[in-house]
C-alpha cells in the first residue's frame, strides 16, 4: 500500500473540487488514472449511472455501478468507441509519455458532447513541486515520474489536435495547477 504524505490528500481534494461543477450528472464517468483508492469514483457514484475507474495500480473490481479496471495508461484505452459521457484525468496526463495519444483516446470513447475534464501542474510549478518533494510534502517518486509540463497553448493544440470542438483552459491553485474542459 503507498504512503500519502500530509499534504496528497488535501491537494488531490483541491483538484476535484475544481473540476466537479463541470461533472455531467447521471451519465457514464471514466476516471484514467482512478488510483487506490478511487476517491473521485467514490464521491460521485451514486450521481452517475456508471463509474469506470482505468489505472495499472488497482485490483480490479465491481460493485454495483462502479467498475475498477487495470489499464496501462500508456496503450490504447480498454472501452469502446463512444462509452462515457465524461472523462476524468486529474494529475495524470503529465506523467504520459505520449499526451497526444491518451487525448486522442479520450475522444473515441466520448460519446458526442462528451466532457473531458483534466487537471495538470502548470509548467511555472516545476520547481516548487520539486521542492516539495524533497521537503516530503508530496512524494518525490511521483514528482520525478513527470514526463511533461505544459503551457496552455500546447494543451489547447493537444486537444483541438484531437478533435475537441470546444477547448477551455485556466489556470487555478495560485497558477500551480491548470484546468482543462474539452467537449466532443
Amino acid at each position: 500500500m503507498k504512503r500519502l504524505t500530509f499534504f496528497e490528500p488535501i491537494f488531490q481534494e483541491l483538484r476535484i473540487r475544481k473540476i466537479l461543477p463541470y461533472l455531467p450528472k447521471g451519465g457514464v464517468l471514466v476516471d484514467v488514472g482512478c488510483d487506490q483508492p478511487q476517491v473521485l469514483i467514490d464521491r460521485v457514484c451514486e450521481e452517475m449511472k456508471e463509474c469506470i475507474g482505468l489505472d495499472i495500480v488497482v485490483d480490479p473490481h465491481t460493485h454495483g455501478n462502479v467498475r475498477i479496471l487495470r489499464q496501462d495508461l500508456q496503450k490504447k484505452i480498454i472501452l469502446p468507441s463512444n462509452t462515457a459521457n465524461v472523462i476524468t484525468l486529474l494529475a495524470v496526463l503529465e506523467h504520459m509519455k505520449h499526451p497526444a495519444d491518451i487525448i486522442r483516446e479520450c475522444f473515441r470513447v466520448l460519446k458526442k458532447g462528451g466532457v473531458l475534464l483534466i487537471t495538470v501542474p502548470s509548467a511555472q510549478s516545476k520547481p516548487l513541486l520539486e521542492l516539495f518533494a524533497i521537503l516530503g510534502f508530496v512524494r518525490r517518486e511521483m514528482i520525478e515520474q513527470h514526463e511533461n509540463y505544459f503551457s496552455h497553448d500546447k494543451l489547447h493544440t493537444i486537444c483541438k489536435d484531437a478533435g475537441f470542438k470546444t477547448v477551455h483552459v485556466e489556470s487555478f491553485e495560485l497558477g500551480c495547477n491548470t484546468f482543462i474542459r474539452a467537449v466532443k
